[in-house]
């Protein structure tokens, strides 16, 4: 099972930096990613204006379907958390709908 979740945290990781605007570490030990999104502030994503994390976060749901949670829930602005605790293809999907959206 090791195995199978270091396959998502990586596949999750590669398609996170292929986002414009978008980086991110990867994580040691953790079933999230934890990624930079402060290059969207400022941007309107489907007439939502993205002011924080939250505003991302927001847009990320209300158009492109894929809960990710703000990065200031945990103190960290700028930032979002997305979960890799699910099939490969929930995280291709969700990362599809991610990428059109930020294009």
């Amino acid at each position: 099972m090791r195995e199978e979740f270091e396959k998502r945290r990586d596949l999750v990781c590669d398609k996170l930096a292929e986002l414009p605007g978008i980086s991110c570490s990867k994580p040691d030990g953790a079933f999230y990613a934890f990624f930079n999104v402060q290059e969207h502030f400022g941007r309107t994503l489907g007439g939502i204006k993205v002011k924080d994390s939250a505003g991302f976060c927001q847009a990320a749901l209300e158009l492109a379907h894929v809960n990710i949670v703000p990065g200031s829930a945990f103190g960290a602005e700028g930032f979002a958390r997305m979960s890799f605790a699910t099939s490969r293809e929930q995280i291709e999907g969700g990362m599809e709908a991610l990428a059109k959206l930020l294009k």
